[in-house]
């Protein structure tokens, strides 16, 4: 049997390191044995986030002054800065009335620290895959820097490139996810991380447009290393309605033609599902807090007529 050391918060108020021992295979889905994900919003391992919602009950109660930072880094979809974008839109009207404060930069520097405000910092390189982070996490200067800036959440969203490479298996990329992780902990040890897992893609062949045959087990490599590593997990490709749901994205205007990227109405929706989400985890357990609602029935997406509520 395989030992391997996982750590699990299991409490709202403090993370506690459990070691737990594992035998499943290594290129085999193990969604049983990776902690439970909430149906009710789309998360597994939602007490990963909890440092993150009391820095943002306090910046909502006003008794913090400073930014609430949240860095992502990624690939493209990152880069472009439209679904992050959309995000920190969403994030400013309900938090700090509807007042914009853009930040836009591929600049692994610190942002900008003053006032109160919300910052969803994009740090995306187009075609990149999560071996970059790992090559610069490994630098002191890198994790200087994100000491510097203080980040209460740290995005890591990846896969959409490497998702069709054949150099590594489940157990190699979950490794290298919770180094990643835990350099990044090092240097900022109360921000919370969220591992956002890549949209569905789908690539031509002769039976038309078909998602990539790798996509199940990159993205049960990412909640491995997100439950071994203490971290949060959302899918974007289950958001979209699973396995296959590009096409129909494509269909709907969402998704662009090459199955890959999106419209920039499709990384608005995108946004809207995870920040539906998001917000629903964070007011759950706040009485008189109002609920965001889902703007898209996955029914629909995947092209099951839905009657209208009456």
């Amino acid at each position: 049997m395989l030992l391997k050391t996982a750590f699990l918060l299991i409490t709202a108020g403090a993370s506690v390191y459990v070691p737990i021992q594992s035998s499943a295979p290594m290129d085999r889905p193990f969604s049983s044995a990776i902690g439970v994900r909430d149906q009710s919003n789309g998360f597994t391992n939602e007490a990963a986030l909890d440092s993150f919602f009391r820095q943002l009950a306090a910046y909502e109660s006003h008794s913090r002054v400073r930014p609430i930072k949240i860095v992502q880094y990624g690939d493209s979809h990152t880069k472009a800065d439209l679904f992050t974008g959309a995000v920190r839109k969403r994030l400013q009207q309900d938090f700090d009335g509807g007042v914009s404060h853009l930040v836009r930069t591929t600049s692994y520097g610190s942002a900008a620290n003053d006032g109160r405000t919300i910052l969803y910092q994009p740090l995306g390189v187009n075609g990149a895959r999560a071996k970059r982070l790992n090559e610069m996490s490994g630098s002191p200067g890198f994790l200087e820097s994100v000491s510097h800036n203080r980040p209460d959440l740290i995005v890591i969203a990846y896969g959409t490139n490497e998702v069709t490479d054949l150099d590594w298996t489940v157990d190699s990329y979950a490794r290298m996810l919770t180094g990643i992780i835990a350099r990044l902990r090092s240097a900022a040890p109360d921000a919370s991380i969220l591992i956002i897992g890549p949209p569905d893609r789908s690539v031509a062949g002769s039976g038309g447009w078909t998602s990539v045959r790798r996509m199940p087990l990159l993205l049960e490599a990412q909640k491995r290393a997100a439950f071994l590593a203490g971290a949060a997990f959302w899918s974007e490709c289950d958001a979209m309605g699973g396995v296959g749901s590009m096409n129909t994205w494509v269909a709907r205007g969402l998704g662009r033609f090459d199955h890959v990227h999106f419209t920039a109405a499709g990384y608005d929706r995108l946004a809207a599902l995870f920040y539906g989400d998001l917000i629903n985890a964070y007011r759950k357990g706040r009485k008189g807090a109002p609920e965001s609602k889902r703007t898209l029935d996955l029914r629909d997406m995947r092209g099951i007529p839905v009657s209208p509520k009456k």
